[in-house]
């Protein structure tokens, strides 16, 4: 692989002047700098950006740190659209997207902070954080620019990306309610998730709206996992038998949901109905096809990597952005 000094010795100049040349600094005379260019172009080299970057003391990269990635998390493909959506943008602008991974052994070894420091990381966009991860708050009061998805901005130097998840959450159940389903169940995900906490107060805000008693009975976390879901489905129906309809708060649980009813031999939807939350793949090819809440995972990554540039060069920035959600009616739901 040929190097700077393979370019030196042919350019007959030190290597300090080959690296300024391809550097585009002005202290190179134009023919020198053209030689060079054109040697280097002759001789194959290929920059190191990572090199290039420590030299310019700045980093041409975007990153984004996932937490707590499972062994079937994929099945939801909400990451990848994610990162294409980050690579999208960020292939326009000439910057490289870069992804990490920690987790809860990991954090209590050291903060975020202390891994973005290390990792030379000027920025990044966080995925999966939990509202009580004990280097939360941290990174939020720090100096490092976050974007954060599904939990509103905290601290001066962080922004986010979401959905309006009360709202949602309020038209998905009120959409039951408008098929006259009263007895509404609803698979939460977890307490120290922020869209969990929107997401049942927007279900409680559609109970009140339509004047329906709010039966805590009702109500099950399930950890945004599938065989969670399956589990405490069962549970909850064979508690409450007269629920007519779940309001799952993922798509993921709704499909573990939707199996525990199948096994209990509950035709859906004409003895129970089913809504779920996301709009992943699996969605519209599940049996029946599921009624669910849309939202552009593909466009938030866009929009994350977008916010997080203006960040890093401190442009102005806005700090909560709201994209649109809508809900797609498909077989899972049935009119009493």
């Amino acid at each position: 692989m040929a190097t700077i000094r393979d370019i030196s010795k042919l350019a007959g100049v030190s290597v300090t002047t080959v690296s300024r040349a391809l550097n585009h600094y002005d202290d190179v005379s134009p023919t020198t700098k053209q030689k060079i260019i054109e040697i280097a172009k002759e001789i194959g080299y290929v920059p190191n950006r990572s090199a290039q970057n420590l030299v310019k003391n700045q980093n041409n990269t975007l990153a984004i740190i996932l937490s707590g990635l499972e062994k079937n998390g994929g099945k939801d493909n909400i990451i990848y659209r994610l990162l294409s959506g980050m690579y999208s943008y960020s292939e326009s602008v000439n910057y490289e997207v870069v992804l990490y991974t920690t987790s809860s052994a990991h954090q209590r070894e050291k903060t975020y902070v202390q891994f973005c420091r290390e990792h030379n990381i000027g920025g990044a966009v966080l995925n999966g954080i939990r509202l009580d991860d004990p280097y939360f708050k941290e990174l939020v009061n720090s100096d490092l620019p976050c974007v954060l998805i599904d939990i509103p901005a905290i601290g001066g130097n962080t922004s986010s990306i979401s959905i309006h998840n009360k709202q949602a959450a309020n038209d998905a159940v009120s959409y039951l309610i408008e098929q006259n389903h009263k007895h509404i169940g609803m698979i939460n995900g977890h307490g120290e998730a922020s869209v969990s906490l929107e997401r049942y107060e927007g279900y409680v805000m559609a109970l009140n709206k339509y004047k329906i008693e709010i039966n805590e009975q009702y109500i099950v976390h399930a950890d945004f996992q599938q065989n969670v879901a399956y589990e405490k489905t069962k549970q909850l129906l064979n508690k409450c038998p007269e629920i007519t309809a779940l309001f799952c708060a993922s798509d993921m649980m709704a499909l573990g949901a939707m199996k525990a009813m199948k096994e209990m031999n509950l035709k859906i939807p004409d003895d129970i109905s089913v809504i779920g939350f996301d709009d992943i793949p699996l969605a519209e090819f599940a049996t029946p096809p599921l009624t669910t809440m849309e939202q552009d995972f593909y466009r938030m990554g866009e929009e994350a990597a977008r916010q997080l540039l203006k960040m890093i060069k401190h442009e102005k920035t806005e700090r909560n952005i709201f994209l649109e959600h809508n809900l797609i009616v498909r077989n899972s739901v049935r009119m009493l």
